[in-house]
């Protein structure tokens, strides 16, 4: 009884720390493709306004944004057309105690409008 705990916990550990590491990979892949599409259609839109700089949050600090809000900026350029960057500060949870408090980090979009 005791050796079967004695690997059967180091191999939970492990499993769920590769768990852990695949989950993360591919949410932060996924993450990254949806601010990336939201940016795009930020782009296909437009924006109300029409100044060479503007931001479309009135408070748009980047230290500053919450899980879940797309902050964005749109740059016109010189020979017509606009670049919009975007960046959204991403949380997922915990799956194994390797990351306990989850796995944050800010995704970043850009697209050119024409």
């Amino acid at each position: 009884m005791t050796e079967s705990v004695m690997v059967l916990i180091p191999l939970l550990i492990t499993f769920l720390s590769v768990l852990q590491l695949s989950t993360g990979v591919m949410a932060r892949t996924v993450s990254n493709n949806i601010v990336q599409g939201r940016v795009a259609q930020l782009a296909i839109v437009g924006n109300a306004s029409s100044s060479g700089y503007s931001n479309s949050n009135s408070n748009s600090n980047s230290n500053q944004s919450t899980p879940g809000s797309l902050q964005s900026v749109q740059i016109d350029l010189p020979g017509g057309g606009s670049l919009t960057l975007g960046t959204q500060l991403i949380h997922n949870p915990a799956v194994s105690p390797l990351l306990p408090s989850g796995d944050n980090f800010l995704a970043t979009g850009i697209a050119v409008n024409e």
